[in-house]
């Protein structure tokens, strides 16, 4: 790929991460406001997250198997922007428990098309130039800085309600970023064709095992976050653009951190950053529970976003490029976020459901999720970084 050809699709693939996460700053914070103001319990809201949240664990793996068999990517990206928008659409027609909990699980079905194969796309574009990933990904957090400022305020003037047509509207943009996208050239291999090394057998070694349960563990102390958040601001008393500036706050924390995320995960080992994020992160929920109705309290709480997510999500994937060879990317990324992201939100989501006790068992449940964060903590102990020997081997398969 030349210069221009090359500063062409940087510009493209950060139009796209910025109009992926606009949406998922209306679809992550607000998706429980919505469900409650459908009428749902806290249990019910903690189900049907939770079962929208299986199927980004079924949804990851089955895309990576298509990509891999098509040796395309962006077709894909495609097709899963399509398919969620024609979803939100019908999600807007209906308010009963069985059809909404349909429809919220094929709109994660399709829309865990997306993200692993715009990171594959992304990586594989960017070639020796990996360090730029945070710059790209960056342009997602000022996407979801944006729309998370004005949702609140939105959602306050049009109805709560209107939450499907709003983000079938935010998905136009995205459609139009991703329609421009050209096809990386990339290493690719027939994964029916044995390596060196196999996939489930480098997914077996110790140190990605403990690197998969401490992210699992991470995203189940994320859960009540996600969910709860908003509803919890809102139960405080706490003014729409209130809710809607904390939660930005938070993206804007990672947006500076993704500004030397790139330098910092070069200078330190994964699992040190790692353990560094998850200590941050347990002692953010712990503040959470305990502070979240003084202001000056929640500012820091929502900052150490930028180690909870943004730092711990860019050691991750330099990680999951620098583990696995080329043809195993796709399968590599649709493990990370099916088993670790999904798997982990799944399984917290459910739990934060029965915990929370329309509110009332709010504090337990985000002392549970600073458990569950240092619980992540003591896991990436163990993970003993070997990024570097994964590296050497993937260039002496190459």
């Amino acid at each position: 790929m030349n210069q221009i050809a090359f500063q062409r699709q940087y510009r493209r693939l950060s139009w796209s991460y910025f109009g992926y996460f606009a949406v998922l700053a209306l679809l992550v914070p607000y998706l429980g406001f919505y469900l409650d103001a459908l009428g749902f319990s806290s249990r019910e809201i903690g189900e049907l997250i939770a079962i929208s949240t299986i199927c980004r664990v079924i949804g990851p793996p089955l895309w990576a198997a298509v990509a891999d068999r098509l040796g395309k990517l962006v077709p894909l990206i495609r097709f899963g922007v399509i398919s969620s928008l024609v979803l939100l659409l019908l999600l807007a027609q209906v308010n009963s428990y069985l059809a909404v909990a349909a429809l919220l699980g094929l709109v994660s079905l399709f829309w865990s098309a997306i993200l692993p194969q715009l990171e594959v796309v992304t990586l594989a574009s960017l070639g020796t130039e990996s360090h730029r990933y945070s710059r790209i990904r960056m342009a997602g957090s000022v996407g979801f800085i944006l729309v998370a400022l004005i949702t609140a305020e939105l959602l306050d003037l049009a109805g709560t309600e209107s939450f499907p047509i709003l983000g079938a509207i935010l998905l136009l943009p995205l459609l139009f970023a991703v329609s421009r996208l050209d096809e990386p050239q990339r290493a690719y291999q027939d994964p029916n064709q044995p390596t060196p090394e196999g996939f489930w057998r480098r997914i077996r070694r110790r140190p990605f095992v403990m690197f998969i349960l401490s992210t699992l563990l991470l995203q189940m102390s994320f859960a009540p976050f996600y969910a709860f958040f908003a509803l919890y601001l809102n139960q405080l008393g706490y003014a729409p653009i209130a809710v809607g500036a904390l939660i930005s706050l938070g993206v804007a924390a990672e947006v500076a951190m993704f500004f030397i995320a790139g330098r910092l995960v070069v200078q330190f080992t994964v699992r040190r950053l790692l353990m560094f994020c998850l200590a941050l992160t347990s002692l953010r929920w712990l503040a959470l529970a305990n502070f979240a109705d003084v202001l000056w309290w929640l500012i820091p709480i929502q900052l150490i976003h930028a180690f909870s997510f943004a730092l711990h999500h860019s050691a991750a994937m330099r990680y999951i490029h620098r583990y696995f060879p080329a043809d195993q990317h796709s399968r590599g990324q649709a493990f990370y976020l099916s088993v670790g992201f999904a798997g982990g939100g799944a399984l917290g989501a459910w739990l934060a459901g029965f915990l929370w006790q329309q509110g009332e068992g709010a504090e337990f449940t985000f002392t549970a999720a600073a458990i569950a964060a240092l619980l992540g903590f003591i896991a990436a102990i163990f993970i003993r970084d070997r990024s570097k020997q994964a590296a050497r081997s993937v260039e002496l398969q190459g």
